[in-house]
C-alpha cells in the first residue's frame, strides 16, 4: 500500500513539473527538471524498496513464528496419535490374549501340575507393565496357599501359613501402591518382618479378586517394582484384569463342580466293586490289584495322566459285570461245566452295559469290554486280534491273567510269581502282547514293594 501511494505522489510529481515546463516563466530548463523528476523517481523506488523489504521481514518472521507453532502442534498431536495408537495396539494385543485365555479355560482336562503356571504367565504377557506376580488359592479353612509365583519362592511363603484376612482382597481389581505398609497392619510383626523380606521392594500391585457369584477362590496379584521409575498400572489393566479373574474363577467352579461329580460317580463305582467283593468270594483284592499294576504299565509306556486315570478305574470295575451272574457259578469251589463258562464269559459285556451308562465312563465301559480277548483273536466276546483290541484292553489282560494265575482258589492251587510270569511270556503273542507282558516282567522284578503291598491286600 505505501509503495502505490508513493508512486502515485512521483507520478503527479511529474505531471506537475511538466505542466510547469510547458507553462513555466521561471526559467528552469527542462534537462534540470528531467534530472529532478529522476532522482525523485529514483529515491521514491528505494524508499518502496526499503520500506516493502521491512514489511515482507516482519510478515515472514511473523509467518515462520506461525508455522513453528503449527509444527510444534503437529509434533504434539502426531505425539498423542502415536501415544493413542500404542495404546489401542496394546489394548488389542490384551483383549486377543484375553480371548486366547477363554480358549485356554475351555478345555476341563488342563487342570495338570503346570496348570497355575500357565495361568500366571498369561495374566503378566496381557498386562505388560507386570514384572513379577502370584496366584493364591483359597480352601475351606480360610488357609492362602500361593499356587504359583514369578520373582518369588513361593514355598518359603507357603511356609508361613498365611489366612485370607492376612492379605489384601477388594471387590474387583485394584492397584495398591506400597503394599507392605497395609501388610504390616494386617499380619503379625514376626511374619510381616519374614513376608517383607521375601516380597521385596514393591512400588505399585494389581490385585484382582478370583470370585464368581460371590464364591471367592483367591486373587491373583501382579507387581512393578520400585527400581521401575518409568512404568504404571493404568485404568484399562484392572478392567482387563476384572474379566481375567472372573473367567478364571468360572472355570475353577466348573473344575470344583467336575471334581465333586467325578468323586460322586469313583464313590459309586468303589460301592460296586465292595458290593462284588461280598458278591463273589474270589475278587476280594483282586480288582485294586490289577488296577495297580494296569496304571504301572501305562506309567511306563508314557501314557498321559488322564489316560493312565482311565486304565486304573478300567481296572477297579474290570469284574463289575459279575454281579449279573448267577452266585452259585461265581463261588463254585470245582470247575465249571461249559454252560457255565458260557455265562461267565458275559461278564465283560454286562459291566460295558452297567458303566456305559455313566457318561464320564463310556471310555472305560470299552475297555471292560475287551479285556478277555486274545491276541491271536480266540478271545471273548467279540474276538478281536492284534492291535485291534484296544490297548489298554490289552494291558488289563496281561495283569488280571497274572493275578488270577497267583491267587489261591479251591479248583487250583496258587502258581509262584516266577511260575506265572514264564506262563506270560509262554503265551506272549498268542494270548498276551509281548511288549506289555516285556514291560510288565520289569515292574514286577524292580518294584518289590508294590509286589508285597499287592499280596498284603490278597
Amino acid at each position: 500500500m505505501k509503495r502505490v501511494t508513493l508512486l502515485v505522489i512521483t507520478i503527479l510529481l511529474v505531471i506537475i513539473t511538466y505542466g510547469d515546463v510547458k507553462y513555466n516563466s521561471t526559467g528552469i530548463n527542462s534537462a534540470t527538471l528531467f534530472v529532478i523528476l529522476v532522482f525523485f523517481t529514483i529515491v521514491s523506488i528505494l524508499l518502496t524498496l526499503i520500506i516493502d523489504r521491512k514489511t515482507l521481514k516482519k510478515r515472514y518472521l511473523e509467518k515462520e513464528k506461525e508455522l513453528k507453532l503449527l509444527n510444534n502442534e503437529l509434533e504434539e498431536t502426531n505425539k498423542e496419535l502415536e501415544s493413542s495408537y500404542n495404546k489401542i495396539e496394546k489394548l488389542n494385543s490384551s483383549i486377543l490374549k484375553t480371548l486366547e485365555l477363554s480358549s485356554f479355560f475351555a478345555a476341563p482336562k488342563l487342570m495338570e501340575k503346570d496348570f497355575e503356571k500357565k495361568v500366571l504367565e498369561l495374566a503378566l504377557e496381557i498386562i505388560e507393565p507386570a514384572e513379577n506376580g502370584s496366584i493364591y488359592l483359597f480352601d475351606e479353612k480360610d488357609n492362602a496357599k500361593m499356587v504359583f509365583a514369578k520373582g518369588y519362592n513361593y514355598q518359603k511363603i507357603n511356609e508361613l501359613n498365611l489366612k485370607m484376612g492376612e492379605l489384601i482382597i477388594p471387590e474387583n481389581a485394584k492397584v495398591v501402591k506400597n503394599i507392605h505398609e497395609i501388610n504390616k497392619i494386617k499380619m503379625s510383626s514376626e511374619k510381616f518382618k519374614e513376608f517383607e523380606s521375601l516380597g521385596g521392594d514393591l512400588k505399585e500391585t494389581l490385585i484382582t479378586p478370583i470370585v464368581f457369584n460371590d464364591e471367592l477362590f483367591g486373587i491373583i496379584t501382579l507387581d512393578i517394582l520400585n527400581n521401575d521409575h518409568i512404568n504404571n498400572f493404568e485404568d484399562y489393566h484392572t478392567k482387563i484384569m476384572d474379566y481375567f479373574g472372573k473367567t478364571f474363577a468360572g472355570f475353577l467352579k466348573m473344575l470344583k463342580f467336575i471334581k465333586q461329580e467325578g468323586k460322586f460317580h469313583k464313590d459309586i463305582a468303589l460301592i460296586l466293586v465292595k458290593a462284588l467283593e461280598y458278591y463273589d468270594n474270589y475278587t476280594r483284592g483282586h480288582s485294586e490289584r490289577v488296577a495297580t499294576w494296569a496304571s504301572l504299565i501305562a506309567e511306563k509306556m508314557n501314557f498321559d495322566k488322564p489316560k493312565i486315570e482311565q486304565i486304573y478305574w478300567a481296572g477297579v470295575l474290570h469284574d463289575i459285570g459279575k454281579i449279573f451272574i448267577s452266585q452259585s457259578i461265581l463261588n463254585k469251589a470245582g470247575r465249571l461245566l461249559p454252560e457255565e463258562y458260557e455265562k461267565i464269559k458275559l461278564h465283560p459285556v454286562k459291566g460295558e452295559e452297567l458303566i456305559n451308562k455313566v457318561d464320564e465312563m463310556k471310555y472305560i465301559s470299552k475297555i471292560i469290554r475287551h479285556h478277555h480277548e486274545r491276541y491271536d483273536g480266540k478271545g471273548y466276546p467279540d474276538g478281536l486280534i492284534g492291535e485291534n483290541i484296544p490297548i489298554e484292553s490289552r494291558i488289563l489282560t496281561v495283569v488280571d491273567s497274572f493275578d488270577a494265575m497267583i491267587s489261591d482258589r479251591p479248583y487250583k492251587k496258587p502258581l509262584s510269581k516266577k511260575q506265572a510270569l514264564d506262563e506270560l511270556k509262554k503265551m506272549s503273542w498268542k494270548q498276551f502282547d509281548g511288549k506289555i507282558v516285556e514291560i510288565f516282567y520289569d515292574i514286577i522284578n524292580s518294584n518289590e514293594d508294590i509286589d508285597n503291598k499287592n499280596n498284603k491286600d490278597k
